[in-house]
């Protein structure tokens, strides 16, 4: 299945059991939940197994908090409270102790939400601290999904890698997958106006994957016709060359009115039928 998407729109953050939000990566959205893959959790110092896709409720999710555009750097107060990032365990609620060498460092401490007596401290650095994350729950108006279908003498090459990728980004949408089974292209959006696109431009794309269908049918008759021809002219070599193993030439002098006169004689051992019919039709 062909699976391409944009990362920026698909990036959330999940609430799991211990009380700390996880990055991950949305992959599908039904009308009660979302389907996540924690893809960074699964590559660094081997991963997390636990961290797998799977399946949360909208109320579990959140989007991340916006980029800050205006390039200033935050600020920040002793007693406030922030959220500290821990690659292979999400963010931590904390909140700051003292601030330490001009705002670098601060000194930390952490909320523990399952055993809210337990404490403790650790100094981090600025670029692993953030102020809380405002974003309430995810609903299912967050996102938007809709189904193309595809013309049945489409469907094969609607399969190849990438071959949506221009629609999806005409179309602004996060997902743009093909499923086999159903014969749809899948749309996943943010935007409620990538479904409006679709709409508009599904007919220019259908024409592109009619004319790459050709282009692709093309390609392949003429990998087929030079697979033959490659064939034969392999085969035409091997022959030749078992022909010329197999010729015997031997010399016999004969004496005509005392000259000496050299009749040379070919005979072909070993000749299979095919070859000697071969040889026969050319006298």
């Amino acid at each position: 299945m062909e699976f391409i998407f944009l990362m920026e729109d698909l990036l959330v953050e999940v609430l799991l059991d211990d009380g700390h939000y996880y990055e991950a990566i949305l992959t599908d959205v039904t009308d009660t939940e979302i389907v996540v893959t924690f893809e960074n959790m699964l590559t660094v110092m081997g991963g997390r197994k636990d961290l797998e896709t799977k399946n949360y409720p909208f109320a579990k999710a959140r989007l991340p908090p916006l980029k800050d555009t205006t390039g200033a750097a935050p600020s920040y107060a002793e007693g406030q409270e922030i959220e500290v990032y821990y690659t292979l365990f999400g963010y931590y609620r904390a909140t700051i102790k003292e601030i330490l060498i001009d705002g670098e460092f601060f000194s930390v401490q952490h909320f523990n939400p399952e055993y809210p007596i337990v404490t403790y401290y650790e100094i981090v650095p600025v670029d692993r601290i953030r102020v809380p994350n405002p974003n309430p729950p995810l609903t299912k108006d967050d996102f938007v999904k809709f189904h193309i279908n595809i013309p049945t003498n489409l469907r094969d090459i609607a399969k190849k890698y990438r071959i949506h990728k221009d629609f999806q980004l005409r179309i602004s949408a996060a997902i743009c997958r093909f499923e086999p089974g159903s014969g749809d292209l899948v749309c996943i959006s943010r935007d409620d106006w990538s479904q409006k696109a679709a709409y508009e431009f599904i007919d220019i794309h259908i024409n592109t994957l009619r004319e790459k269908a050709e282009g692709f049918k093309k390609l392949e008759e003429k990998a087929i016709q030079l697979r033959s021809k490659l064939e034969e002219e392999e085969f035409f070599k091997e022959w030749t060359e078992r022909i010329g193993e197999n010729i015997h030439v031997s010399t016999s002098e004969q004496s005509t009115s005392g000259l000496g006169e050299q009749e040379i004689q070919f005979s072909v051992l070993n000749r299979t039928e095919e070859e000697h019919m071969l040889v026969e039709s050319k006298r």
